[in-house]
């Protein structure tokens, strides 16, 4: 199945290499090598994994807590709503 896929994609990447010239193959492999070579987000994303990972685990540790936070907050604001003149 997995060969099958790969000459259908050959099929296809060639007969749009056809039809658009060598700009398209010259683009996509300029694309691929920089894709390949550029590591600059690398650090951010896994950064910003770890923090929601760290926030998630907070959250599940301090659920019954955050859970009675929130009521309070919406119940005093609900308070405040429906006394207001």
């Amino acid at each position: 199945m997995r060969e099958k896929l790969e000459d259908a994609y050959l099929a296809w990447e060639m007969n749009v290499a056809d039809r658009m010239g060598s700009a398209y193959c010259t683009w996509k492999n300029r694309f691929i090598e920089k894709f390949v070579e550029d590591e600059e987000g690398d650090s951010n994303m896994v950064a910003v994994v770890v923090l929601i990972v760290i926030v998630i685990i907070i959250g599940g540790v301090f659920q019954e807590q955050l859970r009675t936070a929130v009521e309070s907050v919406f119940a005093k604001l609900t308070n405040f709503i429906n006394t207001a003149p």
